[in-house]
């Protein structure tokens, strides 16, 4: 029986015409026998496991094999390691969710631009003032921390942070946040929200021979936006800029839409791992 526990994930990491990096969240039990079913497949020059990055290095000739199918035979052998448990798919290509403090921290910087038009010019706006270039000054590095946390490095957007704190000796501090706040989260506002994969594969007959099993996998993508008010505020220039245009498509989208072409050309039948006989039947959401 699968483990509900354990979660396994797949990343398509560096990608080249040719060459791919999957990212393993945990290693094949049997590396040589994964390397050897991956490679099963016409187009497949060479797949090779490094136990030290925990990923798999698949080098092949895009016009006899698609990244979307190697994706899918990686994830089905993984999934068969760990009894068949499903498979979360996703690239490291994700955007970077906006927090509570850095929408905070832009509300707060409209509100201080608004004021002056309303009520004019008085010195609880310069208190206004200060206080927004240090919640936007705590934004950015909380966004410089969650960077490095999560990806070892922090983008070059966030070097606006020394224009922010020398914005506090210039006495022009909105000006500095307002500048720093748009340099670091604005090109955010327009990703589209995560979208990830999900692979869920099972044996047909429960206690059917390895070799002459027949196998049927589902995919299907899930958003893992942020859910309430504040996921709806991250949300809400994405969605009007989605309404004119394709950016609403995630790199999970296109592989998404690729695995369906790959389901239709194969009349929704894969081809076998190693010596099955019996193709897989794969099951594609809409």
């Amino acid at each position: 029986m699968p483990d509900k526990s354990l979660k396994l994930e797949i990343t398509v990491g560096h990608t080249l015409p040719g060459r791919s990096r999957l990212l393993l969240s945990h290693p094949p039990r049997r590396p040589q026998q994964t390397e050897r079913i991956v490679m099963g497949h016409s187009g497949i020059k060479s797949a090779v496991y490094s136990k030290h990055t925990t990923s798999l290095l698949v080098r092949f000739d895009s016009e006899e094999i698609a990244l979307e199918e190697i994706i899918l035979r990686t994830a089905l052998c993984l999934s068969a390691d760990y009894q068949l448990q499903p498979i979360i798919i996703k690239t490291s290509s994700a955007r970077t969710s906006l927090s509570a403090l850095s929408l905070f921290s832009g509300l707060s910087l409209l509100v201080a631009h608004t004021l002056p038009w309303l009520a004019g010019k008085n010195k609880s706006l310069v208190a206004l003032q200060v206080l927004c270039g240090l919640g936007t000054t705590a934004a950015v590095s909380e966004h410089i921390y969650l960077d490095l946390k999560e990806r070892g490095h922090f983008h070059p957007e966030v070097l606006s942070i020394g224009y922010l704190l020398s914005s506090f000796l210039r006495g022009n501090v909105l000006k500095g946040a307002t500048t720093a706040w748009m340099m670091t989260f604005a090109r955010h506002l327009l990703e589209p929200p995560n979208t990830i994969l999900k692979l869920e594969a099972k044996a047909m007959e429960p206690h059917c021979d390895s070799q002459q099993c027949e196998y049927e996998a589902k995919i299907s993508r899930e958003l893992t936006a942020r859910k309430g008010a504040m996921g709806m505020l991250s949300q809400l220039p994405h969605l009007l800029l989605g309404m004119y245009t394709d950016m609403q498509l995630t790199a999970e989208d296109r592989i998404f839409k690729e695995i369906q072409k790959l389901s239709q050309d194969h009349n929704d039948v894969l081809e076998g791992l190693e010596q099955l006989q019996h193709g897989i039947r794969l099951q594609v959401g809409s």
